[in-house]
């Protein structure tokens, strides 16, 4: 148990999202690279070996920017591997990695894997009596394996060097040539096994971690210019999730000044008395007015609404994950970055949008209590 290697499985090509997987941003200033690796020594793996293809310039940022930041114990038991293969996707990375393997065991991640939790390696490791296995990998209800996520020993490396000398290179086929293949049934662990392939995938899985670490969960609706629609967009989709069952609290900024209370009230009148805060509670509703030296940071606000989910509706201080607001197609003047916005939604389209939004919102409601790892 106290000899298992991890092997992080960082070189693939990103063709699907047009940037190296490994350096997308991810929770509390980790990438998702650095998220796996500190995962890896947080569990105290023996070493840490970090595939990276044939991508020089992936492994230089990787060193420069995640290896070099370890204190010098860490950086001992973390090593960059290239493919000693070319171009044979994961296959060829892992049995690149397990060549130089020395430790007795590597548990396996794919680094697109971020919800992966390393204990169920151990959990794995302790259900398998005796030795004698090559391979422990998980299988989804399908019954195939997911061998982005197993356990491996590097006394397999020669029989995956024939699977590569064949034309199937995929890791499926090399299992089936391995043999002594021990599997776990991971129905339970479909959160777990998760990946993020496509550029929305990641987005949104992003999403989930990030307003996991939150006290109330946010999302942030945001356009270019005043009247474009996002109240629109924002009492629909109130309504909406209402209806599945999610309470919804709205915070919004105006700069212009505004007013609640009713002149002449009791409140205003303790108000303009020079009260710094007054507060009524009624038999189905709460106020409160504070004054404010400064305008408050919206952020805050949206922390201390007893809700399920928060929407902070604004012009220029959303934050992730961003929702932006168009009307009749135009995005040349997108106010967020690409690495920051779930969706686009047309206001003139909402009955196309809307649905799709409270589908996405209501996977990232379900999933967050799986990602309270921060």
């Amino acid at each position: 148990m106290l000899n298992l290697g991890v092997i992080i499985l960082a070189g693939g090509l990103s063709s699907r999202m047009g940037y190296p997987k490994a350096l997308l941003p991810w929770v509390n200033g980790e990438s998702l690279i650095s998220h796996a690796l500190r995962n890896a020594l947080d569990h105290d793996a023996k070493d840490v070996l970090i595939s990276i293809g044939d991508d020089e310039a992936l492994g230089q940022a990787i060193q420069a920017n995640i290896i070099d930041t370890l204190s010098n114990e860490e950086k001992n038991k973390v090593s960059i591997v290239r493919d000693s293969v070319e171009r044979c996707g994961p296959l060829g990375g892992l049995y690149s990695a397990l060549s130089v393997g020395k430790s007795h065991a590597y548990a396996v991640l794919a680094v697109d894997m971020p919800f992966m939790d390393f204990n169920l390696y151990y959990d794995w490791l302790y259900r398998v009596e005796g030795d004698d296995w090559s391979v422990i990998v998980p299988t989804g209800e399908s019954g195939r394996y997911e061998p982005m996520a197993g356990i491996y020993k590097p006394s397999i490396a020669p029989l995956l060097q024939t699977a590569l000398a064949g034309e199937d290179v995929s890791l499926q086929h090399a299992l089936h040539i391995v043999g002594s293949v021990i599997t776990i049934d991971a129905v339970d662990y479909s959160h777990n096994l998760r990946n993020v392939n496509h550029i929305e995938d990641y987005l949104w899985a992003r999403a989930e971690a990030v307003n996991a670490c939150r006290h109330v969960p946010i999302i942030s609706v945001v356009s270019e210019k005043r009247k474009t629609g996002k109240t629109t967009v924002v009492t629909r989709l109130v309504s909406e999730l209402q209806k599945i069952g999610v309470s919804v609290g709205v915070v919004k900024s105006d700069k212009h000044g505004f007013h609640m209370d009713y002149e002449g009230t009791d409140t205003d009148l303790a108000m303009n008395a020079g009260a710094t805060a007054v507060a009524i509670a009624g038999p189905t509703e709460t106020a409160v007015r504070i004054r404010t030296k400064e305008q408050s940071n919206l952020y805050d606000l949206t922390q201390t609404l007893p809700v399920d989910l928060v929407i902070l509706e604004t012009r220029s201080q959303g934050v992730f994950p961003i929702i932006e607001i168009i009307r009749d197609g135009y995005t040349e003047s997108l106010i967020s970055s690409e690495i920051e916005r779930v969706m686009t939604v047309d206001v003139t389209k909402l009955d196309e949008c809307i649905p799709e939004l409270v589908c996405r919102i209501q996977g990232m409601m379900r999933d967050i209590d799986e990602s309270r790892y921060c």
